[in-house]
């Protein structure tokens, strides 16, 4: 069952300006919303997502558009989108990259997964792992981590204020902390009731699931490589929706323009409409930036 809504579709493709025939990068494949858009637009893509899950379902529900070689789906880190493109260009199986497309979101598959550790909802084991092939856990990162690294991450990378007391309590703990269940009901207890919508420990689960993937490093190596392989003219789109992969985006596309490489075509992120917003909830942290690369001179 696909249940996930794919934010900003309509504006992140219409950024991308598909043109017939040419070929696209879906860097975060997902539940495959955008790979859909750019392939009914006439474009064709290749899609990445290191989570076996995506691929899979991106193999039985778009059979038809991979035999006809308009879709190759990889199984791969967009880490490691250069050396895959070139391969394939090599092989002569794709031509020139006219466009690159990422979105950092998770899917509502991931987030909702109790298998995987990502949901507070059950009792799943702590793992937060995208790729299984990643030997480090969520729940290998609580036993390891000291407790002032611990608070540093929780603040940093979930923007979490009572990060202190959390990773106190983690550490001070009689059991290792080893389920999903165990977690949330620990941040719960630390944090009291509930205040609105948000689980008490969306923070803290958030923080942990981008420290296991190493959510940021990749996107700082990833990007380069994307200005790299995309053609004179292309156009790379983003969609963040954490602050550290904004602020990384924002900082190296102001760099390249500064370097004449291309122009930041929005200074300012576009964000979704109220319409978008009131219909998905993920929604409403969402920022896109565009930037074109320069023409050859």
């Amino acid at each position: 069952m696909n249940n996930h809504i794919t934010v900003m579709l309509n504006d992140a493709v219409e950024a991308l300006g598909v043109k017939q025939g040419a070929w696209y990068i879906d860097g975060t494949f997902g539940r495959g919303g955008h790979t859909r858009k750019i392939l009914e637009q006439g474009g064709k893509v290749i899609a990445f997502d290191f989570d076996q899950e995506a691929i899979i379902y991106g193999q039985q529900t778009f059979k038809s558009e991979i035999i006809a070689g308009d879709l190759i789906l990889v199984r791969e880190n967009f880490a490691h989108l250069a050396d895959t493109i070139v391969s394939l260009q090599k092989n002569n199986q794709v031509g020139q990259i006219n466009g690159i497309l990422f979105d950092f979101g998770t899917s509502t598959q991931q987030l909702t997964s109790q298998e995987r550790g990502f949901s507070f909802e059950g009792e799943g084991p702590l793992d937060m792992r995208m790729d299984q092939r990643l030997g480090v856990m969520a729940k290998d990162l609580l036993a390891v981590i000291p407790e002032n690294q611990l608070t540093e991450l929780f603040r940093v990378m979930g923007g979490e204020q009572e990060a202190k007391r959390i990773a106190k309590a983690i550490k001070s703990s009689k059991t290792p902390i080893a389920t999903t269940k165990q977690l949330a009901d620990l941040v719960s207890k630390v944090k009291g009731r509930q205040k609105g919508k948000l689980h008490p420990a969306t923070k803290v689960f958030q923080a942990l699931r981008i420290a296991v993937n190493t959510e940021l490093d990749n996107i700082t190596d990833m990007l380069p490589q994307a200005l790299n392989v995309l053609h004179y003219g292309g156009k790379i789109v983003t969609i963040a929706f954490h602050e550290g992969e904004d602020k990384i985006v924002k900082h190296t596309f102001k760099s390249w323009e500064s370097r004449n490489l291309g122009k930041n075509e929005t200074k300012k992120p576009e964000v979704p409409s109220e319409a978008e917003i009131s219909t998905n909830i993920r929604a409403r942290s969402a920022k896109m930036r565009v930037f074109i690369k320069g023409t050859h001179e």
